[in-house]
């Protein structure tokens, strides 16, 4: 069957992957939000050098920036590497 003879409703595995993807990400972010906003109380923030008061709001979602951002490279290099073994063995 190809993609034209396909009824309008009807998605492909890949949309459907989108999908499945921005819904979750939805719901984390919403979730991320409610509980920041439970959260509003100061926190000291403990570096090598110095201590700063900071909302834990701010440090919550820095927390889930940065774990967003590594996750991302850990899988963009996951990928990176199986493209890399296949072209290797198909070639």
């Amino acid at each position: 069957m190809s993609t034209q003879e396909r009824p309008a409703k009807e998605r492909s595995p890949k949309q459907r992957n989108i999908a499945s993807k921005t819904i979750a990400a939805l719901a984390v972010a919403i979730l991320l939000i409610a509980f920041g906003l439970s959260n509003r109380n100061d926190v000291p923030i403990d570096w090598l050098v110095t201590t700063t008061s900071t909302p834990l709001i701010v440090v919550i979602l820095v927390s889930a920036a940065l774990g967003a951002i590594l996750g991302g490279l850990a899988v963009r290099t996951r990928t990176r590497r199986a493209v890399k073994r296949s072209k290797t063995r198909a070639g």
